[in-house]
């Protein structure tokens, strides 16, 4: 059984020590990965480090020294160096073992390169985060993604590559060669992204503070123009009375960790996003949003707003995101991700999608988490849903062969397609420290967390309810 799971899942495995409550954790990711577990063991520590390390693992700043150092390793950056300041271009023959071989080298310095950075992911004093540390190993490279194009620009050019299975293409335009603006370290850093980048995926994250953003980010506007305010009166001042624009900063910006900031950063340019759909638009994923609220968002202007659907005459109504339900805020950001930005390939990082859903609602959320999956969509949870882990087991056993599926699927009112392979799946219980990865069977995810608790709220109803009787 894993032997079948681990062709379906990546190949990269994250190891995070000394990260709060974390003492010792190794993740990999599948097309849908599970964390659940009780309060304060550490899930959203994890997520947030993942989510900090794929969004910054590219500017890794030594990267270039260290291929250009490291020569007997990495020929083919002095051969790709060579053809671009001779003709603008180099073809360098690079046999799939020798990609493999570099890529673990690689994947070891960008883990060793991203530990310092724990505390800046979370903004946290140097000394929180001082033993913090994470290892990145990559297992059988078989079923990985084969390198495949790469574009990296240095100021005013740029250099491209792609690898077509035995061979680095890699070129410059005639102009920048002529002029020589072609950045030394150019050829090392579009080799290592080449390498590298098909093996981390573009994260985006709905943090568990999404339900205040969506209350907030107008107000934090309005922090950033006083900012803005504050600092033009110094330059009118000529400084001269006014404090430092340095203390300026210090004093009014956020302590947000990336994730969090990050998350607020998309809420802002919700009105700006382009208008053309992403790459999942036909899925119409959306729309799926729109049955859980009820209704729908609109960007048309700077003031997003949530419309009702239409619940009889004079009943609908259309009003300013921050005094929508709950429930409506907290998927406000991933109706417009899914509507506008989504593509297939990326990491789609959800903090507790249950949160200020009703039993019914964290059911339907499991299916589409599966639709998501099954359109190329990866995802990651961390949850205390019972119900969310359910329907996802009966999602596993639905996508198995058995008679009168169609009619039995049907019957239980679920669509084509939604059910779940059992081999895209990873799930682990946060505890203890670390995480313990789960079985997944036949029947779906193991998940002792909630299991036991099950079993004792049963055993105490039964025995309460006996009792009642005898005293009735």
């Amino acid at each position: 059984m894993n032997d079948r799971r681990e062709c379906q899942t990546s190949p990269v495995s994250f190891r995070f020590l000394n990260i709060g409550p974390v003492n010792e954790a190794i993740l990999k990711l599948g097309g849908l990965t599970v964390i659940a577990g009780r309060n304060n063991t550490g899930k959203t520590y994890i997520v947030y480090s993942l989510y900090g390390f794929l969004k910054g693992w590219m500017g890794w700043p030594e990267a270039g020294d260290f291929l250009a150092k490291a020569a007997d390793k990495f020929p083919e950056v002095k051969a790709i160096r060579d053809g671009i300041h001779a003709t603008g271009r180099a073809s360098v023959p690079v046999p799939p073992s020798t990609i493999d071989r570099q890529r673990r080298i690689l994947a070891a310095r960008v883990g060793e390169a991203f530990s310092p950075q724990f505390r800046n992911v979370f903004n946290s004093r140097r000394d929180s985060f001082r033993n913090a540390r994470l290892d990145v190993e990559l297992a059988d490279l078989s079923n990985a993604p084969a390198p495949s194009r790469a574009t990296v620009a240095f100021g005013h050019s740029k250099i491209a590559a792609r690898y077509d299975g035995g061979t680095v293409t890699a070129s410059v335009n005639d102009n920048d060669r002529s002029t020589g603006r072609v950045h030394p370290g150019a050829p090392a850093i579009v080799y290592f992204v080449l390498l590298m980048r098909d093996l981390f995926p573009d994260p985006f994250i709905l943090s568990a503070e999404r339900f205040g953003i969506s209350l907030f980010y107008r107000e934090l506007d309005f922090t950033k123009n006083q900012i803005v305010d504050l600092l033009q009166k110094h330059a009118a001042d000529g400084g001269a009375k006014s404090p430092s624009p340095f203390l300026i900063v210090d004093r009014t910006t956020s302590r947000y960790a990336t994730p969090i900031k990050d998350n607020i950063d998309f809420t802002r340019s919700i009105p700006d996003l382009p208008k053309d759909g992403s790459a999942l638009a036909d899925h119409k994923f959306f729309d799926d949003v729109k049955n859980l609220v009820d209704g729908y968002y609109s960007n048309a202007t700077d003031n997003i707003r949530f419309i009702s659907k239409a619940r009889g005459r004079g009943r609908s109504f259309n009003i300013p995101l921050h005094l929508a339900s709950s429930s409506a805020r907290g998927l406000s950001d991933l109706y417009f991700f899914l509507r506008y930005v989504a593509a297939s390939g990326q990491l789609l990082i959800i903090d507790e999608p249950e949160s200020h859903l009703d039993t019914r609602n964290q059911v339907l959320f499991a299916r589409m988490l599966a639709r998501f999956v099954t359109a190329g969509l990866r995802v990651l949870i961390t949850t205390h849903s019972d119900y969310l882990v359910k329907e996802l087991n009966n999602l596993i056993m639905l996508s198995r062969d058995f008679p009168e599926k169609n009619a039995v699927a049907k019957k239980l009112g679920y669509r084509l397609g939604e059910g779940l392979d059992r081999r895209s799946v990873r799930a682990y219980v946060a505890e203890d420290g670390g995480l313990t990865e789960c079985e997944i069977g036949a029947f779906g995810i193991e998940m002792p967390v909630f299991d036991g608790t099950i079993d004792d709220i049963n055993e105490a109803a039964i025995e309460l309810s006996s009792r009642a009787e005898e005293g009735s």
